[in-house]
C-alpha cells in the first residue's frame, strides 16, 4: 500500500539508491519510522546537486534554484506542493522541526556550482562545505532526534567527507571546468586552477590533495571529539564517515593520479564499512 503521508515516497527512496548509495544503506539501518523523512531530505540534496548537469547556462540554472527556493518557501508556509519532493520534505520539516536557513541554505550554496569560477579560499570552501554536506548531517541528524547535540559534529563531518569527496570527484570537475580546491592551498603549493584543468599530474597537484587530505583528517578527528555528544539515535545519519580513511589511504597512495583517477571502493566494501560502524556504534 502507497504511504498516503509521503505519496512520493519510493520515488524519493529509489533516487537515492541510485545517486548516494551510501546514505542509501545508512538510511535502512535507521529507525523504520522516519526513514522516509531522511530519504525525502537525501532526494532533496541530490535533486539540487544535478542542477549544474541538468542546464546549459547558468542562468538557467538559477532559474531552476529559485523556484524550489520558492516551492519550497510556499510548502513550508501553506503545505501546498508543486512537488512531490517538495511536499514531502515540507512534512519532513514540519514534523521534525527543521530549520529553514538550513534548508534555504543548500539551495543557495548551489549557485557557485553554476559559476565556473574557482573556490577562492580555503574559508571560502569551508563556509560552501557547510550549507552542503555539513546542513545533510545536521538536519539528518534532527530528523533522527538530535536536540543540538549533534551541531558540532555535523560541521566536522560536512568538512570531512565534502574535502574527500570534492578530491575524489576532482577529474570529473575538471573536465566541466569547475575548480572547487580552494585557491590559497594551490598557491601554497604553487599551482594556478589553469593547471588543474588542463589535467596535467604533478608533484604539485599530489601535494595539494596531501594537505587537504590532512586537513579532512583532523575534521574527522574533531569530529571524533564532538561525536562522544551523540545520541545513539543520531549516529545512523554520520555512518558514510566510515568510508573517509579508506577513500583517504586510496587518495594518497602515489599511483593515484589525482587529475585522472575517481577513487572508487568496491560496493560490497562500502556496505560493510558502514553496517560494521553500526554494529560498533562509533566510527
Amino acid at each position: 500500500m502507497a504511504d498516503l503521508t509521503y505519496p512520493n515516497a519510493a520515488a524519493n527512496r529509489n533516487l537515492v539508491r541510485s545517486g548516494d548509495q551510501d546514505r542509501y544503506w545508512a538510511t535502512l539501518l535507521a529507525p523504520n519510522a522516519v526513514r522516509d523523512d531522511l530519504f525525502a531530505l537525501y532526494a532533496f540534496h541530490l535533486e539540487l546537486a544535478r542542477i549544474p548537469q541538468q542546464v546549459s547556462e547558468p542562468q538557467l540554472g538559477e532559474i531552476r534554484l529559485q523556484w524550489w527556493r520558492e516551492a519550497l518557501a510556499a510548502a513550508l508556509t501553506s503545505g501546498e506542493a508543486e512537488h512531490p519532493l517538495v511536499g514531502d520534505l515540507a512534512r519532513a520539516a514540519h514534523a521534525h522541526s527543521l530549520p529553514s536557513r538550513l534548508l534555504e541554505a543548500m539551495i543557495d550554496a548551489r549557485s557557485f556550482d553554476l559559476r565556473r569560477e574557482p573556490m577562492p579560499n580555503f574559508t571560502a570552501l569551508l563556509d560552501y562545505l557547510g550549507a552542503t554536506a555539513g546542513s545533510v548531517f545536521e538536519l539528518g541528524a534532527q530528523i533522527l532526534g538530535s536536540d543540538g547535540e549533534a551541531n558540532g559534529a555535523a560541521t566536522q563531518a560536512g568538512i570531512a567527507y565534502g574535502l574527500v569527496g570534492l578530491m575524489r570527484a576532482l577529474p570529473y570537475h575538471a573536465a566541466r571546468g569547475q575548480v572547487f580546491l580552494p585557491g590559497d592551498v594551490l598557491a601554497k603549493h604553487g599551482l594556478h586552477p589553469e593547471a588543474i584543468l588542463r589535467g596535467a599530474t604533478n608533484d604539485d597537484a599530489r601535494a595539494v590533495i596531501r594537505d587537504l587530505g590532512a586537513r579532512a583528517s583532523a575534521a574527522m578527528a574533531a569530529y571524533r571529539l564532538e561525536a562522544v555528544k551523540l545520541s545513539r539515535r543520531a549516529r545512523p545519519a554520520f555512518l558514510p564517515l566510515a568510508l573517509i580513511e579508506p577513500f583517504l589511504k586510496r587518495l594518497n597512495d602515489r599511483a593515484h593520479d589525482p587529475l585522472r583517477d575517481i577513487v572508487q571502493l568496491n560496493p560490497l566494501a562500502r556496505y560493510g564499512l558502514i553496517w560494521r560502524a553500526h554494529l560498533r556504534g562509533k566510527i
